[in-house]
């Protein structure tokens, strides 16, 4: 784990600022298809000036150096596909920082906080409709992400992941904003990047705008998005994905009753 010493003693351990939560409604977005899918967006979850020192202290942990951002093929393994994604990143593993972030949140989504019967999000199998699936943590590594004029993420579904150990897997990923698209004296610090949701043939789009300190939480499974070309100037975003373990027989029998 990387080291926190940059972020200030208590960095997140107050509550939201100004948490504020609305359903992302796809019929109303235009995309009918997609009716039933979960997906949230959070504003007020952290304050402009967190969001810098967070920004800062993960560039500390590489001397200010952002990687070029891979993609994944398979099998564990990534390559670099600039006409799929291209952008920065800096990886960052830290479970004090996503248990704060939780912490912060887990409120606001009490839905997903257990998982039974929910084919959509966990799979359609008759198997894996009888399972239960307790939320266990948000995934310590953190992907951070800065697009530049001319970057981005091309339409793609999230893949889970799972851990080494086979214990835990993923089902809902998080994106929190970390920088807004004009600042507090008008400057305007870049124009594009919305997180942009699809219909299944690409016909319709619905875009959730980037806001500084905002979290757009939403199933894996399904759901086509991008993240949209930055015009210009540079957008910075968190990514993680909110982890999953497998209730034992005991406690999926009580769920079922």
């Amino acid at each position: 784990m990387a080291s926190t010493n940059e972020l200030p003693e208590g960095f997140l351990e107050s509550p939201a600022p100004n948490l504020n939560r609305s359903n992302v409604d796809f019929v109303k977005g235009g995309i009918p298809e997609n009716e039933g899918a979960w997906a949230v967006v959070l504003d007020g979850v952290m304050t402009a000036d967190e969001c810098a020192t967070l920004v800062a202290a993960a560039e500390a942990t590489t001397n200010g150096t952002w990687e070029r951002a891979l993609v994944n093929i398979g099998g564990g393994m990534q390559a670099m596909y600039e006409d799929t994604r291209k952008c920065g990143r800096i990886i960052w593993d830290n479970r004090e920082i996503m248990a704060k972030l939780w912490a912060r949140i887990e409120a606001s989504v009490p839905e997903i906080h257990r998982l039974h019967n929910w084919a959509s999000v966990t799979g359609d199998g008759p198997s894996r409709r009888k399972e239960t699936w307790n939320m266990t943590r948000l995934n310590e590594r953190g992907r951070y992400l800065k697009y530049v004029g001319g970057e981005y993420f091309k339409a793609h579904c999230d893949g889970s992941y799972e851990t080494p150990d086979g214990t835990e897997r993923s089902y809902f990923t998080l994106h929190l904003y970390l920088n807004d698209a004009v600042d507090k004296d008008g400057q305007q610090l870049f124009e594009g990047g919305a997180t942009t949701f699809y219909s299944r043939f690409m016909e319709e789009r619905m875009d959730i705008v980037p806001r500084c300190g905002r979290v757009l939480l939403f199933q894996h499974r399904n759901l086509v998005h991008s993240g949209d070309d930055v015009i210009r100037g540079t957008k910075l975003t968190l990514r993680t994905d909110v982890m999953y373990a497998l209730a034992d027989e005991e406690d999926a029998a009580m769920e079922a009753k």
